[in-house]
């Protein structure tokens, strides 16, 4: 039987990063809005007639009309982001063309990083866990992408480079138990000895305790302490928020 996760059995904690340190609609809102300004200062129509908020309202009501075609037809997305830019920008003297819907889309991935919202209590929390276990990442995506992510944060004191670990192109990614041994390996920890936090139950929550390690769901779409999820034989703590991570762990 698996021993069930206690904060001291842990000498290792991993954190996803999108939608556990990272609000990435938060920061999709932040990055959109100063594109669109950079953008708008290219034109003067001498009113000052601009309103970011609501042509950045406006482009997410169009997507959200879209999102469940998209899934269906992930080739349509270019076009789709051209019709809803168009549709937020029709007050305005843009030519939303298939060059100007590229560039405005290079510039956001371009500034994404410098935009990065970290959730309530991500910087709190990484500190105060950092003085009694190595904190690492575990994340698919690009690594320099995270590595400045973290920079951007303020948070390379206690996450250091080596302890990113992201899936590489063509490598094994979430939920694949061998990105979660790897990186406790490299942590010089067995699984046993590591907790992996995460929003994706697939993705974090299974893929860790298949490779042996502990798991602990952050589960926002509650506010309310959540009662802990059984697994097998085994109990996975359920948070809303990472304040409340902190208290499990007693920081």
């Amino acid at each position: 039987m698996k021993r069930p996760f206690t904060p001291r059995n842990t000498k290792a904690v991993f954190f996803d990063m999108n939608n556990t340190l990272i609000d990435p609609a938060a920061s999709f809102d932040s990055c959109f809005l100063n594109v669109l300004v950079d953008f708008a200062g290219r034109w003067d129509d001498g009113e000052g007639q601009l309103e970011p908020r609501r042509v950045l309202e406006t482009y997410k009501t169009e997507w959200s009309k879209t999102a469940s075609r998209l899934r269906a037809k992930p080739a349509a997305i270019e076009a789709v982001k051209k019709q809803c830019l168009e549709a937020a920008l029709r007050h305005y003297p843009f030519l939303v063309n298939d060059a100007f819907v590229a560039s405005f889309f290079r510039e956001m991935r371009n500034q994404v990083r410098e935009h990065a919202v970290p959730l309530p209590h991500a910087h709190e929390t990484i500190a105060k866990l950092s003085a009694f276990y190595k904190i690492g990442i575990i994340t698919n995506g690009s690594k320099e992408h995270q590595e400045k992510v973290i920079g951007k944060l303020n948070l390379s004191s206690y996450v250091t480079v080596d302890r990113i670990f992201a899936s590489s192109k063509g490598g094994v990614r979430k939920p694949h138990p061998a990105i979660f041994q790897n990186a406790a390996r490299a942590m010089g920890v067995r699984s046993s000895e590591a907790v992996m936090v995460g929003d994706s139950w697939k993705n974090d929550v299974t893929g860790a305790l298949k490779s042996g390690m502990n798991a602990v769901w952050l589960n926002r779409s509650s506010d309310k302490k959540s009662s802990p999820r059984k697994v097998g034989k085994l109990e996975v703590p359920v948070v809303s928020g990472l304040k409340q991570l902190g208290e499990l762990f007693g920081t």
